[in-house]
């Protein structure tokens, strides 16, 4: 806490995805949750002075400060979204989304692995073999959520 902006400093948002995020996070098309591993605040700080990403507070959920695993809230999104809306979990640990694959109630889920982050090679080809997940570079995340801030149907 003594020295938010060193601790900040490392903490880099990968090319493209902040304005892509801020798209979407302006666009009525999509609603942006943040569903993370990180304390909300430090999560919000990044996205703040990173990426210029004010997500509100009841879009921004910490499995450290509440212990609730992310399928779960996963659930709970899926029960208050739009009928008929699009649910994309974009994910960078395959163990995560490898435990959603398994959760009864994620099903109409779209799962994304991004291909960097805390994963390996091994678990990106395991991804690839898995029909639920897609594994995407950050290119084409940036482009995937830039196409859905417009309107544009992913195929």
């Amino acid at each position: 806490e003594r020295d938010l902006q060193g601790w900040l400093a490392p903490n880099e948002i990968y090319p493209g995805v902040g304005e892509a995020v801020l798209l979407c996070e302006n666009s009525e098309n999509t609603d942006v949750f943040i569903v993370t591993t990180k304390q909300a605040r430090f999560a919000s700080a990044i996205m703040s002075e990173k990426a210029g990403l004010r997500i509100p507070e009841h879009r921004l959920f910490s499995q450290t400060v509440s212990g609730v695993p992310k399928t779960e809230v996963l659930i709970e999104l899926g029960k208050n979204a739009i009928a008929g809306s699009k649910k994309i979990f974009v994910e960078d640990k395959m163990s995560t989304l490898e435990k959603v694959c398994l959760r009864d109630g994620l099903e109409d889920w779209e799962l994304v692995l991004v291909d960097w982050g805390y994963n390996t090679r091994e678990e990106r080809k395991r991804a690839e073999a898995n029909p639920r997940i897609t594994v995407v570079n950050v290119e084409t995340f940036a482009k995937m959520l830039k196409d859905a801030a417009e309107g544009k149907a992913r195929e």
